[in-house]
């Protein structure tokens, strides 16, 4: 059965995502503003996308960021108001980063201006199959 995972990357300045579907690869990519402007937001988004595709959804949350080592309570807030069971919220961090091949950077040339989703990649690999 097909699924979506979503990786949540905040940075000082922006909060980066990156989803995929397991049958098929990358769906999105975004870079929306550090935090929402509302509290529900991010809440709304998963169960959005989960609506949008008729899929169960795990979202993976970057543990190691700063603004989620500062504030955990603010992102588990944010994140603790989902009213699908469809979907899961996972914290984790990625492992040490290797250095990728050049054919996989030409594969997604496409979404090249949003910038390198390495980090957001690893994350998703490794909350989804414990693999680097």
């Amino acid at each position: 059965m097909s699924s979506l995972w979503m990786s949540i990357e905040p940075t000082p300045q922006y909060t980066r995502l990156l989803l995929s579907r397991s049958s098929s690869g990358i769906a999105l990519k975004a870079l929306l503003p550090p935090t929402p402007a509302q509290p529900k937001a991010l809440a709304l988004l998963l169960e959005a996308l989960v609506a949008w595709y008729s899929l169960p959804l795990t979202a993976v949350l970057d543990a190691d960021a700063q603004d989620v080592h500062l504030h955990p309570e603010i992102w588990a807030d944010w994140l603790g108001d989902l009213t699908s069971p469809q979907v899961s919220v996972a914290w984790g961090a990625p492992p040490p980063s290797k250095s990728s091949h050049p054919a996989d950077r030409e594969r997604e040339r496409f979404f090249a201006k949003l910038g390198d989703y390495a980090r957001a990649k690893r994350l998703i690999s490794f909350a989804s199959g414990g693999l680097p």
